[in-house]
């Protein structure tokens, strides 16, 4: 199903209320330092959680491939704010209904993030980039897979979606089922060793000499298995079947101006310098309603779970002692 390019700001307002995503669905710990910035019910948020919070939208949204420059953050911090409430009300609800996470729920968790996290990047990476530690994170999760925990059996467990609303929804929205063309294509990768000039330098002048030498003959899979940085390298550079969306748009633009067999020049991206294979381009092949069906059920439970969740976060507002103190910088 295609990602349609005028969504990409939306996807950002979109992470703040996937209640269901392991990685976002998580209420913060009371703060024992920082400005308090609200109470709920008597828990204190602070400027400390709200920075976390902040972190990790940024973090998510770098795994994304569409980061969020500081004034489209800046701009998130009131929306910020009003998650760590909400979010907040939702543990003391779960709490009150003895619902606990156990040990094994949370490392399930952790271990989904790493594994979304393999393709493009890698859990220290996401830490470093959210201003989070391991400790941190853990926590954060734990207290996600209790408010998840207290959605799926308290609300959205009753959620159906008939044949008939995925049908009209695949009528009435065809051009979300326009799919572009996939390439498998192998990279070499040399990240510099540091944010110094210098350190890009050197990365440059490395991928420059390995471009030389494939010029020359040698086998791009073995020199990616020998010399590539970054989790493909194990597969000799191999990336898989991905469609542009799923790719950086430098990265991307190359390797789809490509024909198989065909290596790129140097390509820089915010990870470092890559040499690009392309292996194989398979055309574009728009999915039937069978085909679709699945995904189309996933965008109409989510839709019903926004709508169910954001009643059942108000019931529980106007039952709650909510005192806003400081607004977010």
């Amino acid at each position: 199903m295609k990602k349609n390019p005028g969504f990409q700001w939306a996807a950002a307002i979109s992470l703040l209320i996937l209640w269901l995503h392991p990685s976002s669905l998580v209420a913060q710990p009371a703060s024992t330092s920082g400005q308090v910035l609200a109470r709920v019910n008597g828990t204190s948020i602070s400027d400390e959680d709200l920075a976390w919070e902040t972190g990790q939208l940024k973090a998510e949204m770098i795994r994304r491939n569409t980061p969020l420059t500081d004034t489209q953050l800046s701009a998130l911090q009131p929306q910020l704010m009003e998650n760590l409430i909400e979010r907040e009300l939702l543990f003391q609800d779960a709490r009150q209904r003895k619902i606990r996470a156990s040990d094994k729920w949370v490392d399930a968790a952790l271990a989904d993030l790493k594994g979304q996290l393999e393709r493009v990047s890698s859990l220290q990476k996401y830490l470093a980039d959210s201003g989070m530690t391991l400790p941190q994170l853990k926590s954060r999760l734990a207290k996600g897979v209790v408010v998840e925990r207290l959605l799926r059996q308290e609300i959205v467990r009753t959620i159906e979606v008939s044949e008939a609303e995925m049908r009209a929804f695949y009528r009435d929205h065809p051009g979300l089922f326009a799919v572009g063309d996939r390439i498998r294509a192998r990279q070499i990768l040399i990240a510099p060793r540091g944010a110094t000039e210098a350190a890009r330098e050197e990365a440059l002048q490395k991928i420059q000499a390995l471009q030389k030498r494939i010029e020359e003959g040698e086998d791009f899979a073995t020199l990616a298995l020998m010399y590539s940085d970054g989790p493909s390298r194990a597969y000799a550079g191999d990336i898989g079947y991905l469609t542009r969306d799923e790719l950086v748009a430098p990265f991307a633009d190359a390797a789809f101006a490509l024909a198989p067999g065909q290596v790129s020049g140097v390509v820089e991206t915010r990870f470092g310098y890559h040499l690009i294979k392309l292996l194989e381009r398979i055309p574009a092949d728009p999915p039937n309603f069978w085909e679709a069906q699945g995904e189309i059920a996933r965008i109409l439970r989510r839709e019903k779970e926004t709508v169910i969740i954001n009643n059942y976060v108000a019931s529980l507002k106007k039952k709650a002692a909510i005192e806003l103190l400081r607004a977010p910088l």
